[in-house]
C-alpha cells in the first residue's frame, strides 16, 4: 500500500487538501487526513473535517482515510515550553496515524503537512527511488511565502518525508519528517502562510512555535510584512522574493492548481 499522509487544523487548508490529493491521486492507495482535538502547544479544539466532507467528489472521497484522533489525556498544554510542544505534542499529532492504521513493513508512506504539495510527476520517480537499503527519502520543496506565486528564491525548503513503514516502525510517536536521504531535485512546493491575515493571527496563537513568534499576531505588522514582502520572524533572515506569472513558470507549481485558482482568490500576488 501506498498512502498519503497529512494533518488539518483549518478550513483554509481545504484546498491544500484537495491539490494533495488531486496531484497524487493516481499513485496512491489512500490520503490519510488526521484531525485531533487538541493543538501543537495542547489547547482544545473542535472536530471540523465533517463540515467540508462534500467538497470533495465521490472518487476523492474513496481514497480519504479520516482518523479523528482524541489525543486531550496524551498532551499537555504549554505555550512556552518547547519540549512539550514539540517532543510531546507535536510529535504525537504527527506521528498517531501509526497507531490507528495497520502499516505492513514495505507499505509506502508519504508525509506531508497540508500545505505541502508534491508534484504528480515526482511520485512515481520517488517510490523507485526506495530500497530496502534506503529506506526513506527527504524532499526539497521551492518554498512560497505570502502568495501562492511569492517565492522565497534563495530558500529550499526541506522537511516531508517519504519512507518504508518499517523505517518508524518501533518508534512510536515519531514526527516521519526531516529524515532520509535528500532527494536530488525538487519534489513540489510549500505554500508556506500563504493565509489571510486573520487567518495568520489564528496560526500564531496556536501552533507549534507560538512561544517564538506569537507576538507577532497583530494586523498592522503582518499587513506591514506582505505589502513589502518582509520576514518579520527573523530580521536577519536573507529574504528574497520573487513574483511569478503562474501561467509563464508553470514548472514551479502543482499541474492541479490551474482548475482551481478560483480558490485561491487574494493569495496569489501582483
Amino acid at each position: 500500500m501506498v498512502y498519503l499522509k497529512t494533518i488539518f487544523s483549518a478550513p483554509n487548508e481545504i484546498k491544500y487538501l484537495k491539490l494533495n490529493l488531486r496531484e497524487s491521486f493516481f499513485h496512491i492507495d489512500k490520503f490519510v487526513i488526521c484531525e485531533f482535538n487538541r493543538t501543537h502547544i495542547g489547547s482544545e479544539r473542535e472536530f471540523i473535517f465533517d463540515n467540508y466532507w462534500n467538497e470533495f467528489s465521490e472518487e476523492e472521497k474513496s481514497k480519504i482515510i479520516y482518523i479523528k484522533g482524541d489525543i486531550s489525556t496524551l498532551t499537555k498544554f504549554s505555550e512556552t515550553d518547547s519540549n512539550i510542544i514539540h517532543e510531546v505534542n507535536e510529535r504525537l499529532i504527527r506521528g498517531y496515524f501509526a497507531s490507528q492504521i495497520k502499516l505492513n513493513l514495505t507499505d509506502i508512506v508519504f508525509s506531508v503537512d497540508a500545505d505541502e504539495i508534491i508534484f504528480e510527476p515526482e511520485y512515481k520517480k520517488i517510490i523507485t527511488q526506495l530500497k530496502w537499503w534506503r529506506p526513506a527519502i527527504k524532499l526539497p520543496l521551492y518554498q512560497f511565502f505570502y502568495k501562492i506565486n511569492y517565492l522565497w528564491e534563495n530558500n529550499k525548503f526541506i522537511a516531508p518525508t517519504v519512507c518504508y513503514a518499517f523505517f518508524y516502525k518501533w518508534r512510536y510517536p515519531a514526527h516521519w519528517r526531516y529524515q532520509g536521504v535528500l532527494y536530488k531535485k525538487y519534489a513540489g512546493c510549500h505554500f508556506s502562510w500563504c493565509l489571510s491575515v486573520d487567518e495568520m493571527i489564528a496560526k500564531l496563537n496556536i501552533y507549534g512555535h507560538h512561544q517564538d513568534y506569537g507576538h507577532l499576531a497583530k494586523q498592522d505588522v503582518l499587513q506591514d510584512a506582505i505589502d513589502n514582502k518582509k520576514y518579520p520572524f527573523d530580521l536577519k533572515t536573507d529574504f528574497k522574493i520573487k513574483v511569478l506569472n503562474l501561467e509563464a513558470n508553470k514548472k514551479y507549481f502543482p499541474n492541479s492548481i490551474y482548475k482551481m485558482l478560483d480558490s485561491f482568490n487574494g493569495l496569489i500576488g501582483k
